[in-house]
């Protein structure tokens, strides 16, 4: 990865990019002028007729059954064997949405109704939706707006705060442990177009229609993190991910002018068209968020993988660059399933779509790719982007981390990975390739002073006097660890914990301890010498 700079922006991230050969770090555009932490005025949210009597009534006397009519409704989203062995997960947040997008593709109105359990040993007076679009950065300069929140069916007043990316519910009285409420809220949303830019900052096209795709990344209001530290309330960052988040369960259903084709996280169930518009309907199974992207002129190319459907999206026909994809992705899957456990989704899709600056980004179930790499399909960047990003499908959905403080723990180890799909796939050429790539970069990081510790947190790293080598030491330097740790204790030992990893930590968040625990335990050894010769010193 060679960090790119353009005019008052840095180019760094939670997302794959490339300079001449290719880059493993993301790029984010760094917000000048804007106070993430001004507060904004207290503001009334009130009923508006839209919601109606019957959305209202959703109070259930079994929620337990309800819970599980829920989760049953979603098992068309796994694998029949990974559904029967999914761990408990009924305090997991149900997220009901109706999504209508207007005929104009760059406004959308919606509804959520969200039934939250306390999974805490302590009441809580209060909960927290991020609204990260108007956090800015790679979401450019939409909006997602609330115009209505509802607590177990009675209106209430909310804050807004950190730049309007931060939506705190009070709740009277405070809701006990085991204890679940139900919130509903409506909200409406403008995403940019061709990026955005003009009245604000430029995005990547997550959030974003361009070229006659609409894609929605957080487009509803979702739950922060509530962990050993509070209510996680970052603001939204201007080099790596935002979206740390727990497991939840989503019905989504998608009003859409014409007839689209829809990629999400999670499947679809069912289809209606009617007077000039289709309705589509989506379950997730356990995600941690949901991301929904169309287009009238997607292609689709699909292959089965170990049960599971990889569809590749394409746009403009281009056959030879869909072909390369779908290769790759099924090869990815193949050797990740082998090497870390199975991939317990029904659906994998990777999309060709519009992106600037960025080459690929992950959700979950659901992966995109700039649409340019398709034109140079034989480019090993592509290769690296494709796996990269489906390794994400482990480490960052699967086996959840805090992307705020230890971006590390999934951007690093997904990295490794990628060079994984290549050399158990007999693609030694490509593997060295990339390996060499990290060691050179990681050498001009040293050569340049900027060496630095990888479990370095985001704020750390875009801190204004900071010398900005991110995607160096927790890309390039980052899966250099893990290359050497590999070496350290063996293939048998490495594997065995990574496996380990997988299995103890899928569904839930993991720690860097739990990581650097688990190596320890297999190899039956302390590796503390070697974690701070590479993750805890410059």
């Amino acid at each position: 990865m060679n960090e790119i700079i353009r005019p008052h922006n840095l180019v760094r991230g939670r997302w794959l990019y490339t300079s001449v050969i290719l880059l493993t770090a993301c790029i984010v555009i760094t917000l000048s002028g804007c106070n993430f932490f001004e507060q904004s005025e207290t503001i009334p949210i009130t009923p508006s007729p839209s919601i109606s009597a019957q959305q209202q009534d959703h109070t259930s006397s079994q929620p337990t059954s309800e819970a599980e009519q829920f989760e049953e409704l979603n098992a068309p989203a796994m694998l029949a064997h990974t559904w029967a062995e999914l761990p408990d997960l009924k305090g997991a947040p149900r997220y009901t949405i109706d999504l209508s997008v207007n005929p104009d593709m760059r406004t959308f109105d919606g509804y959520a109704r969200v039934e939250y359990t306390n999974s805490e040993d302590t009441p809580l007076d209060q909960v927290y939706f991020r609204l990260l679009p108007n956090g800015g950065g790679s979401y450019g300069d939409g909006s997602l707006n609330i115009t209505q929140v509802l607590v177990d069916g009675k209106s209430i007043k909310a804050d807004l705060s950190l730049s309007d990316s931060v939506l705190n519910i009070p709740l009277q009285p405070a809701l006990d442990a085991s204890e679940s409420v139900q919130i509903e809220l409506e909200f409406s949303g403008q995403v940019p177009a061709n990026f955005g830019g003009t009245n604000g900052p430029a995005g990547y096209g997550i959030f974003n229609f361009s070229d006659g795709v609409l894609s929605l990344a957080n487009w509803y209001p979702i739950l922060a993190v509530y962990d050993e530290q509070g209510w996680n309330l970052d603001p939204v960052s201007s080099i790596g991910d935002s979206v740390y988040s727990d497991m939840a369960y989503y019905t989504v259903n998608l009003t859409a002018p014409g007839e689209l084709l829809v990629a999400s996280t999670g499947v679809e169930i069912e289809r209606q068209a009617s007077n000039g518009k289709t309705r589509y309907q989506f379950i997730s199974g356990p995600a941690r968020d949901f991301y929904i992207i169309m287009s009238q002129n997607f292609q689709v190319d699909s292959e089965i993988v170990d049960g599971t459907s990889v569809n590749i999206y394409r746009l403009h026909g281009d056959q030879e660059g869909s072909e390369e994809i779908l290769s790759i992705a099924t090869n990815s899957l193949r050797v990740y399933n082998e090497l870390f456990g199975h991939y317990p989704y029904s659906e994998l899709d990777i999309v060709a779509a519009p992106l600037r600056y960025a080459l690929g980004v992950e959700y979950p179930g659901i992966v995109l790719i700039r649409e340019d790499l398709t034109n140079e399909p034989a480019d090993p960047t592509l290769a690296f982007v494709v796996a990269h990003e489906i390794a994400h499908q482990w480490w960052y959905n699967l086996v959840g981390n805090d992307v705020y403080d230890d971006p590390w723990l999934d951007e690093a180890l997904a990295s490794y990975s990628s060079s994984l799909a290549f050399e158990f796939s007999g693609n030694t050429s490509t593997t060295r390739t990339l390996i060499n790539y990290w060691e050179q970069h990681y050498a001009k990081i040293v050569e340049r002073g900027q060496d630095d510790r990888v479990t370095q947190s985001l704020l750390y790293f875009e801190a204004p006097d900071n010398p900005r080598a991110y995607g160096g030491i927790v890309y390039s330097k980052g899966a250099l660890f893990f290359k050497a740790l590999r070496e350290k204790i063996g293939d048998e030992a490495f594997f065995r914990a990574l496996q380990a990893y997988y299995q103890t930590y899928q569904y839930r968040i993991a720690r860097p301890d739990d990581l650097l625990n688990t190596f320890e335990e297999s190899s039956g050894r302390s590796l503390e010498e070697l974690y701070n010769e590479w993750l805890y010193s410059p």
